[in-house]
């Protein structure tokens, strides 16, 4: 099927769906998108439009008396996992790729697998939840069996898969719920042909945010999201700030979604990494496979070595698109929820406009177009004010320019256009060194806006007027608008002062930091240590979290990852200080359950703290990086659940190798947990 779209169609949606909707221009059609500059001279490109991710359907139940009531109360799903057969732009040959690669499916009907280049076959749904809802997602592993040979690993001591990544299960990254029995329990393995139902039991008390779902299956976690398994899941969150309660921030931004229906699920911006190749290469990075060749994902080595996402030389997706087109209005505030599902690389964003728009579209859709439309980008940053880390609110917002997505790192962040005309949303390759790679196969540009005049700007927006002026006056006037009758003009002038007090969110925030005198209660009694490694020992090279730096001062392969060993023993309801080091490279921390407040970050030789970390002092986050010559302390609460769950680095990869550890939260007597005896490896 072709991948041209008829004209009245994006007519109809650039009216309908301003921020979904994205273009560049088709062969035979030309699109006015009305951006206050001349495009005749723009050559006709190929349409390629940014999708918002489909919302995941709920499944149909049998009818009863207390069908209303449930279906406010209790949502099921259906997962389907198998392969998908479809196409990823590649702007290397200006060409669609035919791939086929495993992928989550909300049909049932095996028909349905992708076949139209048109569909956004690798964008997993997104699903939305609310907070107190008991969510049910019923996976069916639809992947063919393998042998017991591919299944086979090459060391029992750090698994290293050789084929078997048809095996899978499901992780609720970030989400507040039971690691236990068939909640977010990752230590159970699904097997091609069964089908398992998970169910979540959001507590009433759940902060609204951004999250995401995605594989954890042991040993094959990074090529099964690699392939694209991943999808966003939005807890969306409708209560007011009282006297004395936190409040979702949502009741703020909610004024500022698309206004074409889509609501939450229309603002996420879902970056994944899918490095496919084709056999016929042999699976050797940058070579274009030939015509017709079908790209694939089957080898371990397309994500294992260190640098094996920039060397594939494909590019970020962003909803299941590489380099859309977004279409976007000047002077209004935008919400984006970004959500970093790549498998390894980081993605240090920027969005910058385009001082000569005419020549970056004609750039566009030119084979290795990437160090000219690179340089084209040079205009003013547009500054992103974060206003939530992990889905969890900030204490005040955070402007930046420069937005250090690790993988797994969500990022709520506002934002505004000053003016008509393009902008590059792009990742910058060469800060603070994180790669040497810096060439044509690896320049990192994501997506392109169009930017057009908005004719129902506000007669206050003021030319010259600072982005942060522009978003106190935008969120000012959001506040003013909530119904007094839900929100006390005590409470509303509370919200007022704060922002204009640094604009800060105090009523919003999800989480109550800790005291410096807890803080320092926390450091005299026992700390939790995890410190990342990487070290050569039998000829391999063996990844591994130790404890305290100085107790293992000789890598042991005791400290690579052991399914049926318990690393750290909790207490429930207790309050704990950890410190997280690195020996060897950089590594993004993530636990599951808990969530965690950022205490302190020193550099343990002497130099300068690394520039990531200059604002996240106090914010509370589920995954951090860990750079080496660097201590962090972070401050954990203990609450509501025991069981078994894990750490990790979050580079999937090293995961899969063995930087992994076995948490076990227990009752204060030390007895509970749910020993899983196994956990299914």
């Amino acid at each position: 099927m072709s991948n041209r779209l008829p004209r009245s169609y994006v007519s109809l949606c650039l009216a309908a769906m301003p921020f979904a909707c994205g273009a560049v221009f088709a062969a035979e059609t030309t699109v006015n998108l009305n951006l206050d500059l001349n495009l005749k001279s723009v050559p006709k490109l190929e349409l390629r439009l940014l999708q918002e991710p489909p919302k995941l359907k709920a499944r149909a139940r049998p009818a009863n008396r207390a069908a209303s009531k449930r279906d406010e109360y209790e949502k099921s799903y259906d997962l389907y996992i198998r392969y998908a057969n479809g196409s990823i732009y590649n702007p290397t040959t200006a060409k669609h790729d035919k791939v086929r690669l495993r992928s989550y499916q909300q049909t049932s009907n095996l028909a349905l697998d992708g076949r139209d280049e048109n569909a956004a076959t690798f964008m997993a749904p997104t699903v939305v939840m609310a907070p107190g809802q008991t969510v049910r997602f019923k996976l069916h592993n639809q992947l063919p069996r393998l042998s017991a040979e591919q299944c086979a690993t090459s060391d029992t001591n750090a698994p290293r898969p050789r084929g078997c990544f048809n095996d899978t299960n499901l992780h609720s990254h970030g989400l507040w719920v039971s690691p236990s029995g068939n909640s977010d329990n990752v230590l159970i393995s699904i097997k091609p042909e069964v089908d398992f139902e998970y169910e979540y039991n959001i507590p009433i008390d759940h902060p609204a945010g951004t999250f995401w779902y995605h594989p954890h299956q042991h040993g094959a976690t990074a090529m099964q999201v690699a392939s694209g398994m991943a999808g966003a899941l939005v807890v969306e969150g409708d209560r007011y700030p009282t006297a004395t309660a936190q409040g979702d921030l949502d009741v703020m931004l909610k004024q500022f979604q698309p206004d074409d229906g889509s609501g939450s699920a229309g603002e996420v911006m879902l970056l994944q990494q899918i490095p496919y190749d084709c056999p016929s290469n042999s699976l050797v990075p940058t070579i274009p496979c030939e015509k017709d060749a079908v790209g694939v994902l089957e080898d371990f080595n397309q994500v294992k070595d260190p640098d094996a996402w920039l060397m594939s030389g494909r590019y970020t997706s962003v909803n299941g698109k590489v380099q859309p087109v977004l279409n976007m209005a000047t002077q209004r505030l935008y919400r984006w929820r970004m959500i970093d599902t790549g498998f390894q690389a980081s993605v240090v964003l920027r969005i910058r406009r385009a001082n000569d728009p005419q020549k970056l579209f004609q750039a566009l859709g030119v084979a290795n177009q990437d160090k000219d439309v690179m340089a084209l980008c040079d205009g003013e940053d547009v500054t992103q004010f974060e206003v939530a880390g992990d889905g969890l609110t900030h204490d005040k917002i955070i402007a930046k320019t420069l937005n250090y997505l690790q993988p797994g790192y969500r990022s709520d962040i506002l934002f505004s256009l000053p003016k008509a005309g393009a902008y590059c949303v792009y990742a910058e390759t060469n800060v603070n060194n994180l790669t040497t790679m810096h060439d044509v196969n690896n320049t990192r540009l994501i997506s392109v806006i169009a930017a057009k005049t908005n004719a129902k700007a506000s007669a206050r927006a003021k030319a010259g007027e600072s982005p942060r002026d522009f978003l106190l006056a935008e969120l000012r006037n959001a506040v003013k608008r909530l119904p007094s009758a839900r929100l006390p003009d005590s409470v509303k002038s509370t919200i007022l002062s704060d922002l204009e007090n640094g604009l800060k969110l105090g009523k919003f925030v999800p989480h109550a930091s800790f005291s410096e005198a807890a803080k320092e209660a926390m450091r005299g009694k026992k700390k939790e240590y995890a410190t990342f490694n990487i070290a050569e020992l039998g000829g391999k090279f063996r990844f591994m979290v130790e404890g305290k730096p100085e107790d293992s001062p000789t890598p042991d392969l005791k400290y690579v990852y052991d399914p049926h060993r318990v690393d750290h023993t909790l207490v429930l309801g207790t309050e704990q200080m950890w410190e997280l080091a690195s020996k060897k490279g950089n590594h993004p921390f993530h636990i599951h359950v808990n969530p965690f407040q950022v205490v302190s970050v020193v550099r343990t030789d002497g130099g300068k703290v690394d520039q990531q970390y200059q604002d996240l002092i106090g914010t509370w986050k589920d995954t951090l990086l860990v750079i080496k010559d660097h201590k962090i302390e972070i401050a954990t609460r203990y609450q509501r659940y025991i069981g078994e769950y894990v750490l990790h680095c979050h580079i999937l990869e090293h995961e899969d190798q063995g930087m992994m550890q076995n948490v076990k939260v227990v009752l204060p007597d030390g007895k509970g947990g749910g020993d899983m005896g196994g956990h299914g490896h």
